[in-house]
C-alpha cells in the first residue's frame, strides 16, 4: 500500500513538473500522508505535525515511513478491535473508580 501510493504520487509530481508546475516539498509530503490507508492514521498524524516535514523530500518521508510498514501491516481489524475494547474497558474501570 505504501509503495503503490508513493509510486502514484511520484508519477503525478513528475508529470506536473514536465508541464512546468511545481509543488512544495511540504505539500507533496502532506498529500502522501493523506493518501495512505486508515491503518497508517497514527503515523500519518505524527508526521503531519513534525516541523521538518516542510523541508523533507518525499523520498525521505517514504523511507521514514517504510520503517513502520511491518508494524502497520501487522495491524489487522481484530487487533484494532482489541485495542479499542481495552480502551473502553480501561475507561469503564476509571469511571467506576470515580463513582465510588
Amino acid at each position: 500500500m505504501l509503495d503503490q501510493t508513493f509510486d502514484m504520487l511520484q508519477k503525478l509530481v513528475s508529470q506536473l513538473a514536465l508541464l512546468g508546475e511545481t509543488i512544495s516539498q511540504e505539500d507533496v509530503s502532506q498529500k502522501l500522508l493523506r493518501s495512505l490507508s486508515s491503518e497508517w492514521n497514527t503515523h500519518a498524524v505524527v508526521w503531519r505535525n513534525k516541523a521538518e516535514l516542510e523541508t523533507m523530500s518525499m523520498d525521505d518521508l517514504y523511507n521514514n515511513l517504510k520503517v513502520y510498514e511491518p508494524e502497520v501491516k501487522g495491524t489487522s481489524s481484530s487487533s484494532s478491535s482489541t485495542r479499542n475494547m481495552a480502551f473502553v474497558s480501561s475507561s469503564n474501570n476509571n469511571l467506576a473508580a470515580v463513582m465510588k
